[in-house]
Formats: C-alpha cells, structure tokens, sequence
C-alpha cells in the first residue's frame, strides 16, 4: 500500500531522461570523370569531416560550464528559486491530491505497524534517509563526478548536491510552519517526512539524466526509506506522500535550472567580446561605414 501509493506519486510527475542525438555523416562527393585519357586514374578527393553539429554525437551531453565549484552558492540560490517556477506547478498538484488522499489512511496504516513490527525496516531506512548521510554521499558522488568520464554522470552528481541543499531548506521551513505532531508524539515535526524527501529529491536528479533507466531503482529505493518512517511511527502516511511530492519537485527544478544555457562560453573557448566594432553598410545597402555592437 505505502509503495503503491509512492510509485503512483512518482509516476504521475513525468521523468524526464537525456538521450544523445546522433548527426548524419556527409556523403563523400564522387569525382566527375576525366574526358582526356590519362595513364593513370586521377585520385578520387576524399570526404572532408562533417563539422560537429549542435546536437551531433561529437558534442558533450547537457553539461553546462555553470556547473562548477565556483558557482556552487550561486546556482544553489538559483535553485531555491526555480522552485516557484511554472513548471513546478503540475507535480505541486499531483503531489497535494495524492497527498490529501493518501490522509484518509494515516490511522489505518499507524494501526497496521502497530499490529505488524518492522524494527529492521525501520532502522535501516532510519539510518539511509538522513540528513548526515544524505549530504555525505552527494558530496562523494560529487567528488567522484568531477573526474568521472560520463557528463550525464557528472551532470546528476552536481544536481544531487544541489538538491540535498534545497531540499533540506524547504523541508525545515515547511516543518516549522505546519508544526503537525508525529505518531508517537515525540515531537511536532511530522509534516513532510524528511527522509522522504531526501531520497525522492536525489533519485529525481538521476531520472532527469538517465530517464527510467534510473526510475526503477531509483523510486524503489526512494520508498523504501520513505516507507521505513512508517515502520518506525515517526510519520503519517500523507506525511511520507507529501515529503515525497517536495523532494520530486526540488529534483526536477534544480534538474531544470542546471541544464539551462549558460550565458558564458562552451570551456575552452574564447569569451565574446561585449563591445565590438564590425562593418555595416546603410539600410539600402549603399556606402561602407563601421558598426557598434555592445553585449549587456
């Protein structure tokens, strides 16, 4: 029950997955043949190479040149942001349907951990989901990232971080303003389960890169901490749907914002000038004068 109601959660939201594109070779020009007899056939000229397309294979996949250390603080504030956007408007109301829905069962399924313990579970995912081990593996996946050699990985492995930072700051506020009180009445942090959204957050960033390639473990082992909250009676079911909703949300905008153009050069290539002067000519095409290009 708890995982089909995640799996319909994360299925409803729509990963979205890279896929390289493939560019058409050029056909080699055949030689038009010799009138004049010669003693020997004249060499047929060779192909010259395609130059590298937009979108061809030669060129790297999604992995903007923002996506560095330096720009770290700066794309995290970016992110907090991309949040609120338009697009995050369709899983905000999936997640709070499923949610709300999903309240209808709390007591229910408080009442079935009650009646069928799931210590190991529990503990398993107690462990898995927080917030300590959340930032201490996106922060080796992110080192790993640096000198990995796919840019879908090196791409995911950024997001990661980034959404571990993001996710982490709306799931404090959010708990500190509804202040709902857990199960066992520990204390009034139930609402969302944050190790719900920590693992939706960082399985989100690698659907975005990898498409169901990544879903399928990804949402699998995403549920199953989420699902270990319940076993422990540290959260309603709504509590577990609904920090699931954040985390999916957070993982597709910072997903977002990251593969948006940057407006610096592609690395190794030369900045463009923002002021430059270039030729022109009158509307009519008459005369020769300069012309002023300024970049802002």
């Amino acid at each position: 029950m708890v995982i089909a109601s995640l799996a319909l959660l994360a299925a409803l939201a729509g990963p979205v997955g890279a896929s390289a594109q493939e560019a058409p070779t050029a056909p080699a020009p055949s030689p038009s043949p010799e009138p004049t007899p010669s003693p020997a056939p004249e060499a047929s000229p060779s192909p010259s190479p395609s130059p590298p397309d937009s979108a061809g294979a030669d060129k790297p996949i999604v992995v903007r040149d923002h996506r560095t250390m330096r720009s770290f603080p700066a794309n995290l504030g970016h992110n907090v942001v991309e949040v609120w956007r338009r697009p995050s408007l369709r899983p905000f109301l999936i997640g709070a349907v499923v949610t709300g829905a999903s309240s209808a069962l709390d007591d229910e399924v408080v009442k079935y951990f009650d009646d069928h313990p799931h210590e190991n579970w529990g503990n398993a995912g107690k462990v898995l989901g927080t917030g300590v081990v959340a930032v201490a593996v996106s922060a080796a996946v992110l080192g790993v990232g640096r000198f990995a050699n796919g840019d879908r990985f090196r791409a995911a492995a950024y997001d990661m971080s980034q959404a571990v930072v993001v996710n982490a700051l709306y799931t404090l506020v959010i708990k500190e303003t509804v202040r709902r009180e857990r199960p066992d009445k520990s204390d009034n942090l139930s609402f969302p389960s944050g190790h719900a959204s920590n693992a939706f957050a960082c399985a989100q960033v690698w659907v975005e890169q990898y498409g169901w390639k990544a879903a399928v473990p990804g949402y699998l082992a995403a549920s199953f901490v989420a699902g270990s909250r319940l076993a422990l009676k540290k959260h309603y079911l709504s509590d577990v749907v609904g920090g699931a909703a954040l985390g999916i949300i957070v993982g597709k905008s910072v997903a977002r914002w990251d593969a948006k153009p940057s407006k610096k050069g592609l690395p190794g290539e030369p900045p463009a000038p923002r002021v430059q002067l270039v030729p022109a000519t009158a509307p009519d095409g008459s005369g020769l004068g300069i012309g002023l290009i300024v970049r802002f």
